[in-house]
Formats: structure tokens, C-alpha cells, sequence
């Protein structure tokens, strides 16, 4: 079934409510329509609760097939009402919309994901995506950093990956006091002090998402060692409010990145000087 109008939302059935931590919860939705299918990492949903409003949501499940993960936090109208539901009740979802990660170029390519904060969610739709097709790439390096080492999102899937013996995992926190339940070796530090720890050189294609304060210095950090503009992808999905380019909300440098983006390669960002400030490029 395909939907008439990229306005129309289709009915998503709440499948499962995950709490990650107090204000971060892992919500599964069926997709009545199919439409979600076609979700590549890096890409947006638009999600509608009845009577409250509308919102962007980076979708974080690199496998989408009848159901599709979204992570969500609490911090507004919508999201709030979202917390007050249950299992079995439903919201509208409409979409893919945006560019993602350029999956088809990174075939081949040793790649590091970079992730700050909530920027993991999106991150781990290409870590699952890559994993699952792990046979089309080279070196896979994951870096996530955090304020807290209880703000760590995804922690049993993360136990689970650093098991593994095809991809190399760096965690850090600039605060790790108390205890971890589970438990979970978080380095004390940033996202930049990681970067800095790990093999990367200038070979690798690099994804990242975070905050925008992180970008300014991971991008410098990674540059430092080698990694040219054009292997850089930033996502700025935090610009993103109607999906579709008719808010205005997201137009930035002359360009809706709702529609260009949210990925882009740092090459591309040279031209949006507004986006972030970098001592590189004028960026």
C-alpha cells in the first residue's frame, strides 16, 4: 500500500515501550503501510499524535521490515504525550524522508561512526545496517561519547558489540561516578579524546550525529588525522520539522534540509557556513 500524499500519516501500532533511561524510551511501531520499508539509515520519520502535534523522529533500527524503532525523548509537547501512552495504542507515521548515509559509497570502505548524546540513535541504524551486510565492508570502528555513563543508551546491545571481533567499540563519559547496572567499561573523557585513541587514518569514511558543539571539534580532530572533506557525513537532524520543505523551519544557506539532508558530506558543508564553525574551511 502506498500512500497518496507525503502529508497523509498512516496508523503505526505501538509494539513495545523500551525505557532507556528516565526521559529516553525505545518505542516499536508496526507499519500498516509499508511505506517504512524502503527507511535507509540516516533518514526521518514524521510522527503524529492525535490531538497533540507533529514531530521529527531520526529513525535507529537499521533492520525495518514490519516494525520500525524510534528513539524518543521527553522534551516537548508531543513527546510528552507519546510518554503517556501505552502499548497498543497508535500515532501516525509518515515518511522516509531526507537523505540518509551513503551506504552504496561506503561498500568496500573502512568506516568509523562517530556518535555525541542522542546522536547514537541514528548511528545505530548504520551500525546495524553495516552489521548486517558486514561482508560489504572494510574496518568498522564505533565511538560514542556522553555526558554521564548513565545517559548510555542501547547498553545491553552495546555489552553485546563489544563481544565482537569485527568491530572495534571506544565508549567514554566526561562524568562516570555511581554504579552501572549492568555493568559496562565506560572510559572517562569526549567523543574527541576517543577519536584520538583510535585507529583511524585517512582512509576511513567517517558518519556522524550528535550535537553541534561536537561537531566543530571532532571534525578538526579527525581532519588532524588525515580524513579528507569528502569522506566526512555529518547528519543535522536536529534542523528538521515538517519533512517536506514547506515550514521553513530547517533552510539553511539557501538550501531546505529537510530535502538535501540531513546527511551531508563536510565538502557540501563548506558551502553552509551557517550550520557549524570550524577552524578548517571556514566551516
Amino acid at each position: 500500500m502506498s500512500l497518496s500524499s507525503p502529508l497523509i500519516s498512516a496508523k503505526g501500532i505501538i509494539r513495545t515501550i523500551v525505557p532507556m533511561t528516565n526521559d529516553n524510551h525505545l518505542f516499536e511501531f508496526s507499519d500498516s503501510s509499508g511505506a517504512l520499508r524502503a527507511c535507509k539509515p540516516g533518514q526521518f520519520v514524521e510522527l503524529w499524535v492525535p490531538g497533540v502535534g507533529e514531530c521529527p523522529i531520526s529513525v535507529c533500527s537499521g533492520r525495518v521490515g514490519d516494525t520500525i524503532q524510534l528513539m524518543v525523548r521527553k522534551v516537548g509537547r508531543v513527546t510528552s504525550a507519546l510518554f503517556q501512552m501505552s502499548e497498543g495504542d497508535w500515532v501516525g507515521l509518515r515518511g522516509p524522508y531526507g537523505h540518509g548515509f551513503p551506504v552504496d559509497k561506503y561498500k568496500g570502505k573502512n568506516l568509523c561512526l562517530v556518535a555525541g548524546g542522542l546522536g547514537v540513535a541514528p548511528i545505530r541504524s548504520l551500525w546495524q545496517y553495516v552489521i548486517d551486510h558486514r561482508e560489504d565492508f572494510g574496518k568498522l570502528i564505533l565511538i560514542y561519547g556522553m555526558r554521564h555513563s548513565f545517559d548510555l543508551l542501547f547498553r545491553q546491545e552495546f555489552q553485546l558489540l563489544l563481544r565482537r571481533k569485527d568491530i572495534e567499540v571506544y565508549i567514554a563519559a566526561e562524568d562516570t561516578a555511581g554504579p552501572e547496572i549492568p555493568s559496562l567499561t565506560v572510559q572517562l573523557g569526549r567523543v574527541t579524546d576517543m577519536i584520538d585513541l583510535a585507529p583511524i587514518s585517512a582512509d576511513f569514511e567517517v558518519a556522524l550525529c550528535g550535537p553541534p558543539v561536537m561537531y566543530k571539534y571532532a571534525v578538526e580532530r579527525l581532519q588532524k588525522k588525515g580524513i579528507p572533506a569528502s569522506n566526512l557525513w555529518l547528519s543535522l537532524e536536529r534542523h528538521m520539522k515538517c519533512g517536506i520543505g514547506k515550514c521553513g523551519h530547517c533552510f539553511v544557506g539557501g538550501r531546505f534540509t529537510c530535502k538535501s539532508g540531513p546527511v551531508f558530506s563536510l565538502a557540501e558543508l563548506n558551502l553552509l557556513p551557517e550550520v557549524i564553525e570550524c577552524n578548517h574551511g571556514g566551516i
